[in-house]
């Protein structure tokens, strides 16, 4: 039981982390173009401990361990001072919006690097080849067991959602970058064919492909160079912000079910049994997520920073802003529905 308790705590932990990291962006931003900024809270809820600046700026660390917030004044009203947040130029108010979303990728860069260069990534790997027929296979075009997967016809494996369609649309023959007994090997022409495979009842099944068994995220991980780990990092990163939008995407059209995702309980749920597997999968799941809030908070969705950013660009365009009582509305049913759909998601996985 106490073991569990650790885990979860942990669990806080690395979201505290990632909330915080999202409010220092627009902190450090704010600070930088002049705004006023009130408060600085970790957490939410009421005050454990704070701290008063001479500038009059409060830090706080507040009692539940989820969420946060950088106070502007006048961010949310009409507000006659030249301190408050709507009365500053549109673009240092975008610069200031998007800077917390920037921050988490900026984060994520950082930890993946981290996490590759010290403790590599778990490819694919080949576990079981099969025999293919009508096929001349050589050393040369041959995958065998214990290969990682690189590169198929010069584009990396990022992530392992892709392998299978990479695969299938490499064509017949592809090249394929491997890493063989610790050396890079590059297998030029591996065709497909057909291969039989006799399963735990005896029967055998007949398939069209490269004829091998991949494991997925296996415990051996493939070791990069600091050198390598900085290249490999953008790339991923990207892919992983190009994958969140296609599963938010498969959401809008029916594609993926609402019970494939999760909200805040199935987060720490998730991250608690991750920590478990210790500090490499800890990194990654901290760059997953990362990710996961800066593209998140970047829709244009009402109460989210994307949204907010659409109405200091439609307010830059005219002129004059949106009545702050309108858009205030808006990001007050925004923010309920975002609450509303978060706790159903997770009712589903609780109870689905």
């Amino acid at each position: 039981m106490f073991e569990n308790i650790f885990y979860i705590l942990i669990a806080f932990v690395i979201l505290m982390f990632m909330i915080t990291v999202h409010e220092a962006g627009h902190y450090v931003a704010g600070r930088l173009l002049g705004f006023k900024i009130n408060e600085f809270a970790v957490g939410m809820g009421p005050k454990l401990l704070s701290k008063t600046l001479k500038s009059g700026q409060v830090f706080s660390l507040r009692a539940i361990p989820l969420g946060g917030f950088c106070a502007f004044e006048g961010e949310d009203e009409d507000n006659p001072s030249p301190d408050a947040f709507n009365n500053q130029k549109p673009w240092k108010r975008l610069i200031v919006l998007f800077s917390g979303a920037f921050m988490n990728f900026v984060s994520a860069l950082v930890i993946v690097v981290i996490a590759f260069s010290c403790f590599g990534d778990a490819l694919p790997q080949i576990v079981e080849t099969y025999p293919k027929t009508g096929v001349v296979q050589t050393q040369e075009n041959t995958l065998q067991a214990g290969d990682t997967l690189l590169e198929i016809n010069g584009k990396k494996i990022l992530l392992a959602v892709d392998v299978s369609s990479m695969i299938q649309g490499a064509g017949d023959v592809a090249d394929v970058l491997v890493l063989r007994d610790g050396e890079h090997v590059l297998l030029k022409g591996v065709q497909k064919s057909n291969y039989t495979i006799i399963d735990e009842n005896g029967d055998t099944q007949t398939y069209f492909g490269w004829g091998v068994a991949i494991s997925y995220g296996g415990s051996q991980r493939t070791t990069f160079t600091f050198g390598e780990a900085l290249s490999r990092s953008l790339p991923y990163c990207m892919r992983t912000a190009s994958y969140v939008l296609e599963t938010l995407g498969g959401l809008i059209t029916g594609i993926i079910g609402l019970d494939q995702i999760g909200g805040p309980i199935t987060t720490i749920d998730i991250a608690s049994q991750v920590a478990r597997q210790g500090l490499p999968n800890i990194l990654m799941l901290i760059t997953l997520i990362s990710v996961n809030l800066a593209v998140f908070n970047l829709l244009p969705v009402p109460s989210l920073d994307g949204c907010r950013m659409i109405f200091v660009l439609i307010e830059w365009i005219r002129g004059k802003p949106v009545s702050r009582t309108v858009e205030g509305y808006i990001h007050f049913v925004g923010i309920l529905l975002l609450f509303g759909f978060v706790i159903l998601v997770d009712l589903l996985k609780l109870f689905g």
